[in-house]
C-alpha cells in the first residue's frame, strides 16, 4: 500500500465512523499551496481536502494517516456547520466563527509562531480526534503541542 492508498483508506475509515459524506480529495504539487509547510488542508467553501503531493510521497505512512484523520475532522466540522446538526449549537457557532475567520499556520513550523493557529477550537478538536484515532486503531500516540496539551487531553477525557 502506498501513501496515496493510505490517504484514501483513512478518509473511508473516518467517513464510516463519523457517518458523513467525505469531501472531494485532491493531491496537488507543493507549489500550488499557500506555504510549503502545509501537509494537508480542508477548504470549507469548496468542501475539499487538499494534500501536498511532495509531502505525501516522502513521508512515513503514520504521518500521512494522522494528517488525513485531522483533515477529515475538519471536513466533519464543515458538514456539521452546513447542516446545523450533530453538535451543540454553541459548538457549531464557535466552529463556524473560527472557520470563517481562520488563522493559518505561519509556515515556519514553529509552535511559538503558530500559537494563535493552534489555540483555535477547530484545531484543538481536530488534533484530539486524530490523536484518539491513532490510539484506537494503531495504539500509537501522536505529538500534541505543549501549548494546547491540556485542552486536548480534556477533550480526550484523560
Amino acid at each position: 500500500m502506498d501513501n496515496f492508498d493510505v490517504v484514501i483508506s483513512a478518509v473511508r475509515i473516518v467517513e464510516k465512523i463519523l457517518n458523513f459524506p467525505a469531501p472531494q480529495l485532491f493531491i496537488v504539487e507543493q507549489n500550488q499551496l499557500p506555504n510549503s509547510e502545509i501537509t494537508g488542508m480542508y477548504k470549507f467553501d469548496d468542501n475539499e481536502i487538499i494534500f501536498n503531493e511532495d509531502w505525501v510521497l516522502r513521508s512515513d505512512w503514520t504521518e500521512v494517516i494522522i494528517t488525513a484523520f485531522h483533515e477529515m475532522r475538519h471536513a466533519y466540522q464543515g458538514y456539521c456547520i452546513r447542516t446545523h446538526s450533530r453538535e451543540l449549537q454553541s459548538t457549531l457557532d464557535k466552529w463556524e466563527y473560527e472557520t470563517l475567520n481562520y488563522i493559518m499556520p505561519s509556515g515556519k513550523n514553529s509552535e511559538i509562531d503558530d500559537e494563535s493557529y493552534l489555540k483555535q477550537e477547530i484545531e484543538i478538536n481536530a488534533i484530539a480526534f486524530a490523536h484518539k484515532m491513532m490510539l484506537d486503531h494503531f495504539d500509537l500516540r501522536t505529538v500534541i503541542p505543549n501549548s494546547i496539551k491540556d485542552k486536548v487531553t480534556i477533550k480526550l477525557g484523560y
